[in-house]
């Protein structure tokens, strides 16, 4: 066996230890980048219409950054302080009121007193709990603001040049990867499958639950239904956010304003239907739109989840689409075709 020289052998560990520093150094805004070159990626079609009119790059590239700020950013600037304020105020109403004798008053034809007890705990737990999560994520959101804007512009950073130089990107990575034609073909339609349902999907699913919100809202006599109708609509579009923005609060406004069957009525419906209506549809489009069939979907949609929070509703599903697309390429004997020759 032939010795390698030593020189060799040291070039090797240098570019192991600086593979695996830069490693630890990505690792912070990891998420971050994927999040940016995804949503290049879903953009780039209207950033090719801008170019038409707009051919400098540079600043078609300004352009589609400043209407993603407009779409996304400048909707969560006006609900936060509108979040907040509800979620305090709700939160001091319901601490002027018994809710032991509220719970007794509505429900007085349960013959059980301890069943009525217990309910009353039920329910005062579960605002107490929510208004706890609520607070802990705002402290949260406050503390970690500094680390949220350095992220943002990683974020801007990297999306600004992954759209303006998509092609010179995506030639780079083709030439980097070491899979066949075919290969390559097969798992970036998975790809465009998979992120087209879950991205675009998003904008379906917002609406269809804010409009179901909608629904709720005016047959309980809601006041101010269609504005909080499209409330629901822009924050169930975000995936951040979700249309319990709407039917919690509300909820709890009922139940201190003294209606509290309606109360009851419009956070069950929020619960139980208006929240299911989110997996539901994306398991549909999922299914529908990839090779993934609806157990795999939800396999891949709730470890993603746990794995890579928000953004594990692309990549958890996507990454079980490409294991399922190794298998089948085993299954039917054609590994040979995997790599280039």
């Amino acid at each position: 066996m032939e010795n390698i020289p030593l020189n060799k052998i040291l070039t090797f560990i240098f570019i192991g230890f600086i593979f695996f520093i830069s490693i630890f150094i990505l690792k912070p805004i990891i998420l971050t980048i994927i999040l940016a070159l995804l949503t290049a990626y879903v953009v780039y079609p209207l950033f090719n219409k801008i170019n038409k009119y707009v051919p400098e790059k540079n600043t078609c590239a300004v352009i589609v950054i400043i209407l993603i700020i407009l779409l996304f950013f400048i909707p969560l600037w006006f609900l936060t302080p509108l979040m907040i304020k509800q979620g305090f105020d709700s939160y001091t109403q319901l601490q002027k009121i018994n809710l032991g004798n509220l719970v007794t008053e509505h429900l007085s034809f349960i013959p059980s007193q301890q069943v009525l007890s217990s309910l009353s705990a039920s329910i005062n737990n579960f605002i107490t709990q929510s208004f706890n999560g609520f607070l802990n994520e705002l402290t949260n959101l406050v503390v970690n603001f500094s680390d949220l804007l350095l992220q943002f512009t990683v974020f801007i950073f990297i999306f600004y040049f992954a759209i303006r130089d998509s092609k010179q990107l995506t030639d780079f990575i083709l030439k980097l990867s070491p899979f066949s034609e075919s290969t390559e073909r097969e798992l970036i339609n998975e790809f465009r499958k998979i992120t087209n349902a879950i991205v675009y999907g998003q904008f379906l699913i917002g609406l269809v639950q804010g409009i179901f919100l909608g629904f709720g809202l005016f047959a309980l006599g809601v006041n101010n239904s269609l504005v909080l109708t499209f409330i629901a609509i822009i924050a169930s579009i975000i995936p951040i956010l979700g249309s319990w923005l709407v039917w919690l609060p509300v909820s709890i406004f009922l139940f201190v304003s003294g209606n509290f069957v309606s109360g009851i009525i419009l956070l069950l419906y929020g619960a139980l239907f208006v929240s299911i209506i989110d997996n539901v549809l994306r398991l549909f489009f999922l299914s529908k739109s990839s090779n993934l069939n609806i157990p795999m979907s939800i396999i891949g949609i709730i470890g993603g989840l746990y794995t890579f929070s928000i953004l594990g509703l692309v990549l958890g599903p996507l990454i079980i689409a490409y294991v399922m697309v190794f298998i089948n390429l085993y299954k039917e004997g054609k590994l040979h075709k995997l790599f280039k020759k």
